[in-house]
């Protein structure tokens, strides 16, 4: 009995490889299979204008089976769709990495990661400069504007100087939203996951925004007390706003008779 069990467990065994070959090429077809149908569906979102559905599809597509060329239609999205620069930028990078990504779109992929890094040094500039300051000329003499008894510029005068420290103030507000803006783009930097990064994205261009509209508003208010307080009617004189010429351009002072 045992010399007939014998050959057939050694049949079994010898079919034992085949029969495991056989269930991981079927499990190979099951991904392969998922991954192109999520590629479809992919496919279908674009053009629909569905945009974020189809990086959802391409990102499971990935996670089911890796490959570079998922990563490449994700960056594409980001950068040609969506506008995000620097979701774009992380999934070029992780297609130039990728071990099966072809040569010629690796080199496509460097050359635009350079151009959005450049587009974005350009933004940072432009908002984190500051505002050119309007043109002051220096009078050729120095300059008295009274400030008299009954004066019917007063009221004028006062509204001026409350308006030109209020736009004072509004500046320092903006410039604190500033700092915290570049505190949202480190956080954005230094985060790892695409949560954290829309997170600290959105904060950052929302105190960005901020920060612009109260330089803005700062300077508005600024200039416009300014010239409140030099355009007031004038009274009978018993002081004097001076405006003298500096090095810098102009200096404001009080004199007068008491």
């Amino acid at each position: 009995m045992a010399r007939g069990v014998l050959p057939v467990l050694l049949s079994v065994l010898m079919a034992l490889p085949a029969l495991m070959s056989g269930a991981a090429s079927a499990a190979e077809g099951d991904r392969v299979s998922e991954v192109e149908a999520l590629a479809a569906q992919a496919k279908q979102y674009y053009l629909a204008g569905d945009y974020g559905g189809a990086v959802a599809a391409y990102l499971r597509a990935y996670r089911t089976s890796p490959a570079a060329g998922l990563l490449y239609n994700v960056a594409i999205i980001y950068d040609k769709k969506l506008g995000e620069r620097d979701l774009a930028v992380d999934f070029y990078r992780r297609y130039i990495a990728a071990p099966d990504a072809d040569p010629s779109v690796v080199e496509r992929a460097t050359l635009r990661v350079q151009e959005l890094k450049a587009e974005k040094a350009a933004v940072e500039a432009a908002t984190l400069a500051p505002p050119p300051p309007p043109p002051v000329e220096a009078p050729p003499q120095q300059v008295t504007q009274p400030v008299r008894t009954g004066d019917p510029g007063r009221g004028q005068r006062l509204a001026g100087w409350v308006t030109l420290g209020a736009g004072v103030a509004t500046a320092g507000v903006g410039v604190v939203f500033g700092v915290q803006a570049q505190s949202s783009q480190d956080d954005f930097d230094a985060g790892t996951t695409l949560t954290e990064k829309h997170d600290a994205r959105d904060k950052g261009e929302q105190q960005a925004l901020i920060a612009d509209v109260l330089y803005g508003v700062g300077a508005a208010a600024a200039i416009t007390g300014l010239v409140l307080v030099l355009t007031a009617p004038e009274g009978e004189a018993v002081s004097g706003l001076r405006v003298a010429p500096t090095p810098d351009g102009a200096a404001l002072g009080w004199g007068g008779v008491f």
